[in-house]
């Protein structure tokens, strides 16, 4: 009798098992200077808009000529006739265009180097804020009495800074080819955490140190909060077992993301683990 191919069992699908690791990167400080790039290429966009004006609003031929005419007599909106003449109106180089950009992209990168060199948990960023906000209050407050303001704004008259756009776009290309040899070279050390073990992968030749996964336990700590709100970065913290000291990996991008991966990663094992034993208890 000849069989039914429809009651016939299909054969059992085998499914390739899933070889799953965590490959974690540590960056060197330099790239959290970004922001720094960023103003650097939008100057660089502003002063190519102005057409790379760059000399100083006050000396100015117009103005110069302006300022002779007054020093040899002739009264400020009266013409050498006696006629009436538009006066010249005052010239203020600190809201020139050029002198703005300059001074939003040094500010940018002050802020950027302070961050870089500072870390800044917390509780210490909320008290900055607050105390910058209390010294804004008492400044005025003073102003009132003392009239404050004449003598910043002459400070700030004083103050002119000014770089074409060359300078802020090869500024932007530094930086962009920095970015790239720290993306290139990150794989000269870097870390792979897999189920069975932990794997440090450094040196030109790949040197490998290996060291169990058995009872791994691991910390994310934020250092600097001004750094997790840029690129998510933290620092994570490996407790190996049998190991004297921590392996400490700082400056991890998206740590977020890397600790979602450990610990899907780390529930993989502990089922692995438990079902062994299991399976290795008498019945």
């Amino acid at each position: 009798m000849a069989s039914d191919p429809k009651n016939e069992n299909p054969p059992p699908v085998v499914q390739a098992q899933t070889f799953h690791r965590v490959r974690i990167f540590t960056y060197p400080k330099i790239i959290f200077i970004m922001p720094t790039m960023i103003a650097a290429l939008i100057c660089g966009i502003g002063m190519t808009i102005i057409h790379d004006q760059t000399q100083d609003p006050t000396k100015a031929p117009a103005v110069l000529e302006a300022r002779e005419k007054s020093a040899e007599g002739t009264p400020t909106g009266k013409a050498a006739d006696g006629t009436t003449t538009p006066a010249t109106a005052k010239v203020r180089r600190f809201n020139s265009p050029q002198n703005v950009l300059g001074m939003v992209f040094l500010s940018i990168f002050a802020l950027n180097m302070l961050v870089m060199a500072i870390d800044f948990p917390r509780f210490t960023v909320i008290a900055i804020i607050l105390l910058a906000a209390a010294l804004g209050f008492f400044l005025l407050w003073l102003n009132v009495y003392f009239d404050l303001l004449p003598p910043i704004v002459a400070l700030l008259e004083s103050i002119y800074v000014v770089a074409n756009a060359g300078f802020y776009f090869l500024f932007a290309t530094i930086i962009l080819v920095i970015f790239a040899i720290i993306w290139v070279t990150r794989y000269l050390d870097y870390w792979e955490i897999l189920p069975n073990e932990i794997l440090h992968n450094h040196g030109p030749f790949s040197d490998l140190e290996r060291f169990p996964t058995f009872n791994l336990k691991f910390d994310k700590e934020i250092p600097d909060i001004l750094e997790y709100a840029l690129l998510r970065s933290g620092r994570l913290v490996l407790h190996v077992a049998n190991e004297r000291r921590a392996i400490v990996l700082d400056n991890v991008l998206w740590i977020d993301a890397k600790e979602d991966e450990l610990k899907k990663l780390m529930s993989r094992m502990e089922v692995r683990v438990t079902t062994d034993q299991e399976a290795a208890e008498p019945i």
